[in-house]
């Protein structure tokens, strides 16, 4: 727009509000314009100054005014002035400030905060005693109390008769009850306002309840009649199962507040371990039975009274037990505090696995509980019981039955904390305490620290009982509350819940209007439900509509409309519109306007200009129209309604010219007047004005109702004005034509219409129509017309918000309209009435239905009677849809389900079959069952149902029972019995039920929902909340959160949150470590969360700045080390900023930076100072006078030395005060036994002695400044050689393979391969060296072992073969000559070595199709019947009239054996007959040919000698050996002695950071090995804080978390030998330990190891990546074999050293840990086991520290 683009324009208006005196007022309005405009406010035509009570704030284009601690002086109008180089506007706002409350004295003034002079008490009265609170108060202006109770004010719980709140003289208050009830105790809180400023105190009242002598309440004889509901006989039924909870509610209401008792069976229940009485948040009356148990079962009452009457209501619970029972169930167990308690029950049978609980938590084996399996006995020890341990405990057979009982730990304290306690926030938490006596020295704490009192903690003993009281709950209150007197404790987590609160819902109606050219009127209005989640502002986005992206360009809090114009765009364009709703929860989703508008820079739409005349010599200026909203009242004040419109009045001050205002209406001509004040120049002479009055303009047209626009100047420094309408002129009165009362009073169903209508006179009249005394704004739905004498509004579709009263104002005469809109009838729009209802017990069963209106309420009935929620039956409500849930249907839930909504309703028929009855044992009954005649036979099995049917049938035939049959039935078991079985009783039985059989039933399955649109992906920031959520099928589904795999329990800063459906994982403050992946479990279903967790990156500066000295004239270079590499480094000299010049060089390269001092003079001595933003910390360093830079004049140059001897390594630097270090492929060495440093002038030397093939590499000597390095190669004495190579090895399955080679010098370390992969001693795998020999045995091989194995040592290396074949087939046992007569049946049987070896059988001179071959078990060949009798070369088949049976005896018996683990054990015996088959046994167990047990026949015919072989016996092989040969039998022990348990390699000292994970580990000689563990004396056993671990030889313990409390000696105890090394632990305090070497120190080493160990420190090396498994890398000459004798490679002298791990270096173990765990341990290949663990792949080392090593530190 020419010469007005930039002007200031207002895109939100401040608004008028009215603010109570004493609170902080806030003007806010949004302005845009270019350049950007100066802002002044002014109050009642004053300038306000920023001061004082008066801030003014701009974020933006948002300008705010803040008026602090408003009083009534403050009320009047504010004007807010916007002003630029192009032009100036405003805006007014009209602020309120109402005086305070009425209880406010006179001269009470000033700024004190109220304070409790004196708070008050908390009592204990008895029921009837009246109560008085009393506190005193001081504060100004006077304060004003307001007493509460639970959070409820009192006149909403109690009638106004109950309680008195007074004042007395000096500031006292108090609060009086009259006869005290049991339900007024509670907390009691007093606030006391002052302003804006508050102050409570609480205290706590307990009424101690009078109950009559015969129990009942009310005084009711106990002989008198039952209550009238233990007569009906409709009562309420509820069914749960044993161990799960029962929950009542009752909703009851009436004042005074109702007193609740709840009896069972007759009798009043009290609150107790079980037992749980309470009032929640929702007013209902809870009754909760925890972990129910069978003698729960009975009638539950709820009786409510008071001084109006009383009413019951009641319940039938019953307790359904599992079918698999206890055989002994857990009885309750009372112990005095500091003794063991023992729980023992026998479970049915003992295979079934148990699991122990604590209330809801699993409990773990460990040295406080001792668990015990003895049989079918399971037995929990609880030793050393404290009070915390008092509590429910729960035995549970895995998904069968459950056993409870009760444990009382006597002691101090007679009733303890509850475990747990969930409040929501702004809530109180109330804690109670009873001890057995009066006590003194009580302490109440959180978190290990000690509660005070405070106005926010209420502290306070009653005799016995002990009370805490947190007053109105924040998060930061939620903890560990303990109790303690004298060494007695309980304690109780308080979990703070925060209440949800959800963003605004999206506004709706949005419309974008285009009449105006260049211009857009965007209309919209708040949602629904806005009343319930307010929005304080509306975002509105725009954006261009092709290929545009979202920007905001207005925030306003006025919902309703706003006008969009064209220069508001950065360019010409189509634009797109959005809007939303926002508040300090969230926004809510953007609703676009429909279409689009073409905007762009341009004059004003409907904004004509006109040049106005002006004296000479004046400046131009230009009209512009006034806008309606610039006209708008709230910004004008406007006095009253504008009736004639024919003149106006602008005021303006202290212009030195006039302005012209002139008025115009459509279709006559202008009249222009002018207004002004006195100048140099000639006046105008239509209406001239002194300075400071009040100038006018007026105006004449033609009709009255003739529309007018009025103009205004629109630049100059006084373009703004307030415009005001004048005193009426003359006009004809106006009257209204009296309108019927049936009119007047309209009552119309929402949608339709409504027409408004009135008769004035005369015709031309002008009337306002008005709402409920405010204006009615013609728009979509409301229209204003006028017609000759007739005024008509009309809603054109009428809602619930239209109605109200309507008024036609005529200035001189009104009439008014009541409209009534009625809500439009509830209608059921769809539901599954029509779907058929026919399920089956234990399936879900929903019905739903959808409503016309989102917010009607439904009733649902069954039967006729009213439903009610509860764990059995869900309501659902989701906007216009309600369900009706039964989770698990059951067969008492069929009936007639009604929902009605008031004018409609629908019907639904369900019916609920019996389940089917299952067989629920046995699940696979056995084939075949053989009994001898006369033995007693029972055929049983288990029903699902008791009260089921069977039917017996043998071979098809139906059975009855008689005879000698019996049929039994014991609840749901079915029995078969035969007494006395004969032959005849042989076939196949079969019980069947007339339904058919359905093995096992499922509960319904729990899902997860909405799982498609659930955020799976989370990011946060550190330190932020992480809240996980689901939403559950079932709201009493269960699920389980993990994180890596990992349970994870509800701690701290981890919350596990449950509200209905919906579960949460709530992390408190975030960090690093929480990033991962989390699972949510159901059981039935699962989702995975994906989280990470940003942290802001750590600045840090690696190397500091050295100080320098320089002669004058020198330069002076400064450098450090910051990393990452893209930190900003400033430099500052002397405080200043260093300007980069000729004289100062600022430079880069990588981390490192630095600063040149050129030609340095003695002003330039001072302090430089580097800083790194924005987490570096700056480093300061002073010049003087010293030497120059560190450079090295001789370096470093490569060595070649011997083993065993020293070398020196020798450096010169250029001065002789230089620093240097010394590194090692990268690591930094310490002095010690191994390295010493030397400095000696400029030389500085390293001395390495006693050198070692480790010690090869990469020796670097670094200053801060210059570097060098250099190769040091390690030779040997002599050279090794191979005298014996290897050789090829064929042998055959489960043999033994050795291999066997020489070397020319013993004691030459080497390491063997099969395939590449590197071989391991284990049990299968033995690496044995002595002298200058090598051998490696595989035992128990198999085909997949064959393969190449290597042996290296040095750079000689020697390969063989080795081949593993399949055993030849030998016949174990040969065909044996037989006799039979003639027709009879012969059957010829063989056994082989081998199961699937093929056979031939042949009959000598007799075609071979008369036999037939027929595989047996095993490795037995059984030909088939034949007739034909023909002799044979292997067995010869004689007829016989009959067969005869032969004596067989034992000739020779068995000889008991005693041998060592590991030997060969053999037993032999001879029977009298060779062709008798016999079989051996062990411990009744018949022994079968194996790998390690071979079975012999020797002597003449088939063998009268019998040998059976057992290798590499162990100790398990002790037994009874027996041998059988028909009727003889012969027996013998065999005795196996155990080989002592070694270390073969011990444990080792570690040195780790705190707050990570320490591991020691050592290796025994046998994988049965058991050890314990010891920290100093005391045994350790696993938990969470250590974990134990036993993997075939390696016995690990892993130390989570540790400290510098963890720092000791730790001891793997091995009973038959033991080993011991030391913890230390760095950082946060703790002593750091010497790195490894760094003093000469010895390697701790097993008992029977002789000899010390000196490390050598060695190069953190990196990962490696390459395939081929994982393992251990150690010197072998350090670890003894299974056998006793050294590894391969061993030291020959007890002063050989081994290369060990470098302690210094945290990363290492690390490194090592994680390779141990790789690939190596997920292999599945057979060999994996047999050959150990694989090593990693060579690397070559290198200069510096390997990525994945960098990486390690990175996660230090």
């Amino acid at each position: 727009m020419e010469g007005f683009g930039g002007a200031p324009r207002f895109l939100a208006y401040p608004r008028a509000f009215t603010v109570r005196s004493g609170t902080d007022a806030v003007l806010s309005c949004q302005i845009t314009g270019d350049p950007r405009p100066s802002i002044l406010w002014e109050k009642d035509k004053t300038p306000i100054e920023p001061s004082g009570r008066f801030h003014v704030e701009a974020k933006g284009d948002l300008y705010s005014l803040l008026v602090s601690r408003a009083t009534p002086q403050d009320s009047g109008l504010y004007v807010c002035k916007a002003k630029n180089s192009v032009g100036a506007t405003y805006a007014a706002a009209t602020l309120k400030v109402e005086a305070g409350e009425p209880q406010e004295e006179e001269g009470c003034s000033g700024g004190e905060a109220p304070a409790f002079l004196v708070a008050p008490s908390s009592t204990r009265v008895c029921r009837g005693e009246d109560v008085m609170f009393t506190c005193r108060v001081s504060g100004q202006p006077c304060p004003v109390l307001e007493w509460e109770k639970d959070g409820h004010k009192l006149s909403d719980i109690f009638e106004s008769s109950h309680f008195a709140v007074g004042q007395e003289p000096e500031d006292w208050h108090f609060l009086k009850l009259f006869s005290a009830r049991p339900p007024d105790g509670g907390v009691y809180v007093c606030r006391a306002r002052s302003g804006s400023r508050e102050a409570l105190a609480a205290a706590v009242l307990l009424v101690e309840p009078q109950v009559p002598p015969d129990g009942l309440p009310n005084g009711s004889p106990a002989d008198g009649p039952e209550p009238p509901v233990e007569r009906q006989r409709r009562a309420k039924a509820f069914a749960v199962s044993v161990g799960k909870h029962a929950k009542f509610r009752c909703y009851v209401t009436g004042k005074p507040k109702p007193e609740i008792i709840w009896q069972k069976d007759g009798e009043a229940l009290a609150p107790g371990r079980r037992h749980l009485i309470y009032e929640d948040r929702e007013g209902y009356f809870i009754l909760k039975v925890l972990y129910c148990k069978p003698q729960d079962q009975g009638l539950y009452v709820c009786t409510a009274s008071n001084t109006a009457g009383q009413t019951l209501s009641a319940v039938q619970l019953q307790v359904k037990e599992h079918r698999l029972r206890f055989q002994v169930q857990l009885t309750d167990v009372e112990v005095a505090e500091r003794e063991d308690a023992v729980l023992e029950c026998q479970v049915p049978l003992e295979t079934i696995p148990t699991a122990w609980y604590l209330e809801d938590r699993e409990l773990q084996p460990s040295h406080k509980y001792v668990m015990e399996e003895q049989g079918v006995v399971r037995r929990l020890t609880i030793r050393d019981a404290r009070t915390d341990d008092d509590g429910i405990y729960l035995c549970q057979m895995k998904d069968k039955g459950r056993s409870i009982a009760e444990v009382s730990v006597r002691g101090v304290i007679a009733k303890r904390l509850p475990r747990k306690l969930d409040v929501m926030e702004g809530e109180n938490a109330v804690f109670c305490v009873e001890t057995q006596e009066v006590v003194e020295g009580t302490c109440w704490s959180r978190d290990g620290l000690q509660l005070r009192e405070s106005p926010h903690i209420v502290l306070k003993s009653f005799g016995r009982t002990h009370l805490l009281v947190l007053v109105h709950v924040t998060r930061q209150d939620a903890g560990i509350i303990s109790f303690a007197v004298g060494e007695s404790q309980t304690s109780s987590q308080l979990r703070v819940k925060c209440v949800k609160r959800d963003p605004p819902s999206a506004p709706v109606a949005a419309e974008m209007s285009v009449a105006e050219s260049n211009a857009a009127l965007l209309t919209w209005c708040p949602a629904p439900d806005a009343h319930l989640r307010p929005p304080s502002r509306y975002l509105l986005e725009r954006r261009e509509a092709v290929g545009g992206e979202w920007v905001q360009c207005l925030a306003t809090d006025l919902p309703g409309r706003v006008r969009v114009l064209g220069d508001s765009v950065p360019r010409e364009a189509d634009y797109c519109f959005r809007i939303c709703a926002a508040n300090e929860h969230g926004r809510s989703s953007p609703v676009e306007f429909p279409g689009s508008v073409h905007l762009g820079e341009g004059a004003e739409p409907g904004t004509p200009t006109w040049k106005l005349g002006l004296p000479r010599g004046q400046p131009g200026c230009r009209a512009t129209a006034l806008s309606p909203a610039v006209l708008q009242p709230r910004q004008l004040a406007w006095r009253g309604v504008c009736r004639t419109h024919g003149c106006g009045m602008v005021r303006t001050r202290g212009s030195p010219w006039s302005c012209r205002l002139r008025c115009t209406a459509p279709g006559s001509s202008t009249v222009p007047g002018w207004c002004g004040w006195p100048t140099a120049g000639p006046r105008s002479p239509s209406c001239p004005v002194a300075c400071g009055t009040r100038p006018r303009c007026t105006c004449k047209v033609s009709g009255v109702l003739a529309q007018r626009s009025w103009w205004k100047s629109s630049r100059g420094s006084h373009a703004g004005g307030f415009f005001s309408p004048l005193h009426d002129v003359s006009a004809p009165q106006v009257c209204i034509a009296p309108v019927p009362e049936a009119e007047r009073l309209r009552e119309v169903p929402e949608g339709l219409p409504v027409l408004l209508e009135c008769q004035v006179s005369p015709p031309g009249a002008s009337v306002c129509w008005l709402k409920d005394g405010e204006a009615v704004p013609p728009d979509d739905v409301i229209a204003l017309q006028a017609e000759g004498c007739v005024r008509r509004l009309l809603l054109r579709s009428a809602g619930p918000s239209d109605t109200g009263v309507y008024t036609c104002d005529a200035g001189d005469d009104a009439v008014s309209f009541v409209v009534t809109v009625t809500e439009a009838p509830v209608r059921i729009i769809s539901s599954n009435e029509e779907a058929p209802h026919a399920y089956a017990a234990g399936q879900r069963v929903e019905l739903w239905c959808q409503l016309s209106r989102p917010a009607a309420p439904v009733r649902w009935y069954k039967d006729g009677e009213e439903v009610e929620a509860g764990e059995n039956l869900v309501l659902e409500q989701e906007g216009p849809w309600r369900r009706l849930v039964l989770p698990c249907a059951r067969p008492q839930d069929a009936g007639e389900f009604v929902c009605d909504a008031g004018g409609d309703s629908v019907f639904y028929t369900i019916t609920v079959a019996e389940p089917p009855v299952q067989i629920l044992q046995p699940r696979r009954p056995l084939p075949v069952v053989t009994v001898s005649p006369g033995e007693t036979v029972t055929l049983g099995c288990e029903l699902s149902r008791a009260d089921a049917p069977v039917r017996w049938a043998k071979d098809g035939v139906r059975l009855e029972a008689g005879g000698s049959l019996v049929l039994e039935e014991e609840g749901a078991h079915r029995r078969l019995l035969i007494p006395t079985a004969r032959a005849e009783h042989s076939g196949k039985y079969i019980c069947d039920t007339p339904a058919p059989l359905v093995l096992g039933a499922a509960d319904p399955p729990v899902r997860i929902l909405e799982r498609d649109v659930l955020p799976t992906r989370r990011h946060c920031w550190a330190m932020e909340d992480l809240v996980l959520e689901v939403h559950l099928s079932h709201a009493h589904g269960e699920v389980k959160w993990y994180k890596d795999g990992e349970k994870l329990q509800d701690t701290g800063r981890v919350r596990l949150e449950e509200d209905g459906a919906r579960r949460s994982l709530v992390i408190l403050g975030a960090t690093g470590r929480d990033a991962g992946e989390y699972l949510c479990d159901t059981g039935d279903d699962s989702i995975i969360f994906f989280v990470t967790v940003e942290v802001p990156r750590v600045v840090e500066i690696i190397t500091e700045l050295q100080s320098l000295t320089v002669l004058e004239g020198e330069d002076a270079t400064f450098k450090c080390l910051v990393s990452p590499e893209d930190v900003a480094v400033t430099w500052q000299l002397n405080g200043q900023p260093v300007v980069p010049g000729k004289r100062l060089l600022v430079t880069r390269s990588g981390l490192c930076h630095s600063l040149t001092l050129q030609q340095c003079q003695l002003g330039d001595a001072g302090t430089v100072t580097p800083r790194a933003q924005p987490w570096g910390r700056p480093l300061t360093r002073h010049t003087g006078r010293a030497e120059a830079q560190v450079l090295f004049v001789r370096k470093l140059r490569d060595v070649v030395a011997e083993e065993q001897g020293d070398v020196c390594l020798e450096v010169e630097v250029s001065h002789e005060a230089a620093e240097v270090q010394w590194l090692k492929q990268g690591v930094l060495l310490q002095p010690g036994s191994k390295y010493q440093l030397q400095e000696s002038g400029c030389r500085r030397t390293l001395t390495i002695h006693c050198l070692g093939p480790g010690d090869r590499g990469t020796y670097r000597c670094e200053s801060l400044h210059d570097r060098t390095q250099a190769k040091l190669c390690v030779e040997r004495e002599y050279r090794v050689s191979i005298q014996t190579p290897l050789a090829d090895v064929e042998t055959f399955e489960k043999e033994t393979a050795t291999f066997h080679l020489e070397l020319s010098h013993p004691g030459v370390p080497g390491v063997w391969t099969r395939d590449g992969i590197r071989v391991k001693p284990s049990s299968t795998c033995r690496i044995s060296a002595t002298g200058c020999g090598h051998s490696l045995t595989l035992e128990g091989l198999t085909l997949e072992d064959s393969g190449t194995v290597t042996f290296t040592a040095d750079n000689l290396r020697c390969s063989a073969r080795l081949l593993v074949r399949e055993p030849p087939v030998a016949m174990v046992r040969v065909p044996r000559d037989l006799g039979v007569p003639e027709t009879g049946v012969a059957s010829f049987e063989c056994e082989l070595s081998r199961p699937s070896a093929e056979v031939k059988w042949f009959k000598v001179r007799v075609c071979p199709n008369c036999l037939q071959h027929h595989p047996a078990a095993g490795g037995t060949r059984t030909p088939k019947p034949c007739a034909t009798r023909s002799p044979s070369p292997l067995a010869t088949l004689a007829p016989c009239p009959s067969s005869t049976e032969r004596q067989v005896r034992i000739v020779q018996d068995l000889q008991d054996a005693q041998v060592r683990e590991g030997d060969n054990a053999v037993f032999t015996c001879e029977a009298s007959h060779g062709d008798v088959k016999g079989e051996w046994f062990r411990d009744g167990e018949k022994i079968k040919v194996s790998g390690t047990v071979k079975i012999r026949q020797e002597g003449e015919g088939a063998g009268t000698r019998h040998f059976l072989l057992l290798c590499g016996v162990r100790p398990e092989d002790t037994g009874l050996i027996r041998f059988a040969a028909g009727m003889a039998v012969s027996e013998a022990s065999l005795q196996v002695e155990a080989l002592p348990i070694r270390i073969v390699k011990p444990l080792r000292d570690k040195t780790v950071l705190a707050r990570h994970k320490a591991t020691l580990e050592c290796t025994v000689s046998h994988a049965r090995g058991r050890v314990r563990w010891l920290r100093g004396d005391t045994e350790i056993f696993a938990g969470d804080k250590y974990e134990i671990c036993n993997l075939d030889c390696y016995r690990t313990l892993i130390i989570h978390r540790v400290g510098p409390e963890d720092e000791d000696s730790y001891t793997c105890d091995a009973f038959d030998d033991r080993s011991t090394a030391r913890l230390l632990v760095e950082g946060e305090g703790a002593p750091r330990g010497a790195p490894l070497g760094a003093g000469g120190g010895t390697m701790p080493h097993s008992r029977g190891t002789p000899g010390s160990l000196s490390p050598r420190p060695t190069a953190c090396k990196g990962l490696s990546t390459g395939v081929g498994g994982a393992g251990w890398i150690w010197d072998q000459g350090l670890v003894p074999t299974l056998s006793g004798m050294p590894l391969s490679g061993a030291p020959r002298r007890s002063g050989d050293a081994a290369a060990l791990p470098d302690s210094h270096c945290p990363h290492r173990e690390l490194e090592a840990r994680m390779w141990h765990s790789g690939a190596a341990h997920r292999q599945t290949n057979t060999t994996a086991g047999r050959w150990g663990h694989a090593s990693p792949p060579e690397r070559m080392d290198t200069q510096t520290p390997s990525p994945a090593c960098s990486a390690l530190r990175a996660l230090h």
